[in-house]
């Protein structure tokens, strides 16, 4: 009997209907529907991203709570409302200095 050449195995492993529902299998779990490979690797981008962004506005948000804090003594809401918004008492002169 004749040994088959590599390129004839290839052939007859390509023709094997078996290998064939494989690969289209593999295609279309890689490529095609709604829970394919790609979208979920796209979702698995977006979803890091938002996870981030909800990190920063948690962040922010701590950021804003420590200020909100520290404004209800009267004294510091009077200083940062001086200095944030140029605001002054009745008779006091101002002067900017920049």
């Amino acid at each position: 009997m004749e040994e088959l050449t590599t390129k004839q195995k290839l052939r007859k492993l390509f023709i094997n209907k078996y290998s064939i529902i494989l690969f289209l299998f593999a295609i279309i779990y890689i490529f095609i529907g709604d829970q394919s490979l790609i979208k979920r690797m796209a979702k698995a981008r977006e979803l890091r991203a938002i996870k981030k962004e909800i990190q920063q506005v948690n962040q922010e948000t701590q950021q804003v709570q420590n200020m909100l804090n520290s404004l209800d003594i009267k004294d510091s809401l009077e200083r940062y409302a001086r200095e944030q918004y140029n605001m002054h008492k009745d008779g006091e002169k101002v002067y900017l200095v920049d």
